[in-house]
């Protein structure tokens, strides 16, 4: 479930320019909006909801992971974010396999996707490895407690409330992201540097050929 700045981050290419914000702006709205009409949908709609998140997530992870795979052939980004996208392209089709299959299928799905985010948002991080290990092992010790204490059922329903909740978190996140590269998006182009002897008395008057 890797929002659209943390897809940047991977590609190289998180916008910093107002032409950069402009082209990605749009997309990332778009997303945000998505993911959270569907962590909502999930929600409230305990029986088709989650398959459904589960089967756009899948669809939207290899959509990803296949951009990256063509942006890895033409050297664009570098090989790990290519591997990440291969890795995005499996659970893309696997996850939209077990959507169709069944709602058990799904929670279990979604309950192995909270188990394994964390990790591998650790290896794919490292800077940041030791936060996620800890947070993944308090995702598993909780994970165990519901399958202890409640049972299957009652971890599968808190692995649908989790991943709903989370995803609509992330579409919030992208919406405020989006709202940010919009307002640096309105900014305007810097101006261009004088080349290298010209003074720029008379760039106001039309430019070095209007003084001959």
């Amino acid at each position: 479930m890797t929002n659209a700045v943390t897809a940047g981050r991977l590609a190289g290419n998180a916008p910093s320019t107002a032409a950069q914000a402009r082209a990605t702006w749009p997309r990332m709205a778009g997303l945000g909006v998505l993911l959270l009409a569907l962590g909502v949908l999930a929600l409230t709609w305990s029986g088709a909801g989650p398959r459904l998140l589960l089967g756009a997530l899948g669809v939207l992870a290899a959509v990803w992971g296949a951009t990256m795979l063509r942006r890895g052939r033409t050297g664009s980004v570098e090989r790990a974010a290519a591997v990440i996208g291969a890795g995005a392209v499996w659970f893309g089709a696997v996850a939209f396999a077990l959507a169709l299959l069944s709602a058990t299928a799904t929670g279990w799905a979604l309950a192995a996707v909270l188990l394994l985010a964390l990790p591998c948002l650790a290896v794919a991080v490292p800077g940041r490895r030791g936060p996620f290990l800890a947070a993944a092992g308090g995702v598993a010790l909780a994970a165990l407690g519901l399958l202890v204490l409640g049972g299957v059922d009652v971890l599968l329903d808190g692995a649908r409330g989790a991943a709903a909740v989370l995803v609509a978190l992330l579409g919030l996140v992208d919406v405020a992201g989006a709202v940010g590269m919009a307002r640096l998006a309105r900014q305007p182009e810097p101006t261009p540097a004088p080349a290298a002897g010209c003074g720029g008395c008379a760039c106001g008057a039309g430019g070095c050929g209007s003084l001959r």
